[in-house]
């Protein structure tokens, strides 16, 4: 009797659960396509440069409130970081910066060096012929 009554309260499970609907896959995750990395560009001195272990941390003077990082693994970092460095000089000009919205730098550009810049028309100064 309670071999029967064990095997009717099996079988009872077992129908439930073919009755039950098969679940859809939910596609939606994989059909998506990426949503494109918001970024923010602005001009502006750098204040502070600080060493971390995965890159370093820069403050910008202005309205660029907060730390930015710029990570060891983006491309050029050498080069960017060197623009970040001469930016922070008290000779140093403002610097070009591209980041993303988690304030990650993306790009760091020098401004346009304006020694070069003058008026085309005006005569050259070669200077003295030497003796």
């Amino acid at each position: 009797m309670l071999s029967f009554i064990v095997v009717l309260f099996l079988a009872g499970d077992a129908q439930a659960q073919e009755q039950a609907p098969p679940k859809k896959i939910n596609t939606n995750l994989y059909e998506q396509e990426a949503e494109p990395e918001k970024t923010k560009s602005f001009s502006a001195k750098v204040k502070v440069v600080r060493e971390e272990s995965d890159g370093v941390e820069v403050f910008f003077e202005g309205e660029n409130k907060g730390a930015y990082s710029l990570l060891r693994s983006t491309e050029h970092y050498a080069k960017m970081l060197k623009d970040l460095e001469d930016s922070r000089k008290p000779t140093g000009k403002p610097v070009k910066v591209v980041a993303t919205t988690e304030k990650r730098i993306k790009t760091v550009e020098k401004s346009k060096s304006t020694e070069g810049s003058g008026d085309p028309n005006k005569p050259w100064d070669f200077g003295k012929i030497p003796d």
